[in-house]
């Protein structure tokens, strides 16, 4: 029902958008005048875009012109074109080489914008490693492990770090704020207008957790996961039969259908909650949000599923949902304890998750029509 309920405020959006899968080439000549939903392993954009481009893949590089704003996930994620609006992206390299003229967020390992690049707005990042050459039209903001500015900041720079650096070709209109142990590393050609202040860390008391907290932390993760997950067997194990097969054919648009639900769900709650306000129906906004909610809470035990029917697999072991359902939870749960990365798979299970139960919907809808024919 809450899948359903997903697709149909997606469906309004997604009919109106030039959606493509696979390996995706823009021709430079080609121009795209609506929305660019594009989902595979290799994305490469070189033409124009007149709206939005929303990516997923494992290499997606915007070489190209988008009038809109870019929502990247992927490995490896290149912007060295010129994007009108804002870019928000989440891999494991990130780099800006081309003109973005609103706000750039990034989350990911390393984030680089080079010195060819420019950022008309905000620079906001939780990264590794931060590395601006080129100017940054207003503010930078985020925390990272290491930050090195080497060109030109407009405004403020307010950051938590372990390492911050700042070299002969930095130059800083506003002032520095930087929470840190450690004491900056400032050359002696670097310019800053304001104050350059350091400051305890907000989480100043960051405690590395006993071997046992850890292990008690592992265990709730894991029993609440798996919980969680047996409901779902029990109540619904065709449903999660579906997911776990959607995931394995069609793994990336599961991943572009995750992030579409993930963005557009909560954009139709609050156009229905206003509109609701004037015309009646308000509530269909909370539903929608109520729905949202819980289609995210159950998005990583069908990841989960998925995971491990695709281990049992590979050992020639029996598939079935409660044994892959187990082993899926454990592999999840480890893999969200790596550092820096852990937080990032735990999202990317979430989005194949919501994708997968997107797309076992939907083939349930086209059977059920075939079947009633016969």
């Amino acid at each position: 029902m809450f899948v359903t309920a997903i697709l149909l405020a997606l469906a309004t959006p997604a009919a109106a958008a030039d959606i493509r899968s696979g390996d995706v080439t823009i021709a430079q000549s080609e121009t795209i005048n609506d929305d660019l939903y594009v989902f595979g392993n290799n994305i490469n954009i070189l033409g124009t875009v007149r709206g939005d481009v929303i990516a997923a893949g494992s290499i997606v590089t915007i070489a190209g012109m988008v009038t809109g704003n870019v929502n990247a996930a992927g490995n490896a994620i290149t912007v060295s074109g010129h994007v009108v609006g804002s870019v928000r992206a989440a891999g494991n390299t990130i780099a800006i080489d081309g003109r973005v003229e609103g706000d750039v967020v990034a989350a990911g390992s390393t984030v680089a914008v080079s010195s060819g690049a420019q950022i008309g707005r905000d620079l906001i990042s939780g990264t590794g490693s931060v590395t601006i050459s080129g100017p940054v039209g207003r503010d930078v903001r985020g925390s990272a492990g290491t930050l090195v500015i080497d060109g030109h900041v407009g405004r403020d720079a307010t950051v938590e770090v372990t390492t911050l650096r700042l070299t002969d070709r930095a130059v800083v209109d506003g002032s520095v704020s930087y929470g840190s142990k450690n004491e900056a590393i400032r050359a002696p050609g670097a310019v800053v207008q304001g104050k350059f202040e350091r400051r305890e860390p907000q989480n100043a008391a960051p405690v590395t957790p006993a071997p046992t907290a850890t292990a008690i932390d592992l265990l709730k993760g894991l029993a609440g996961l798996l919980i969680l997950g047996l409901l779902l067997v029990v109540l619904v194990p065709g449903f999660m039969r579906r997911t776990s097969e959607a995931l394995a054919v069609n793994p990336w648009a599961s991943v572009g259908l995750g992030v579409a639900v993930l963005i557009g769900i909560p954009i139709f709650a609050v156009l229905a909650f206003i509109v609701g306000a004037f015309i009646g129906g308000w509530w269909i906004g909370l539903v929608a949000l109520a729905l949202y909610l819980a289609a995210i809470a159950i998005s990583l035990p069908v990841a989960a599923v998925a995971i491990g029917r695709w281990v049992l697999a590979r050992v020639n072991l029996a598939r079935d949902l409660p044994v892959a359902l187990v082993v899926g939870v454990i592999v999840l749960v480890l893999l969200s304890v790596i550092p820096y990365v852990g937080g990032l798979i735990a999202f990317f299970a979430c989005l194949l998750g919501l994708g997968a139960m997107a797309l076992a919907i939907t083939s349930a809808r086209d059977v059920a029509p075939a079947a009633t024919a016969r």
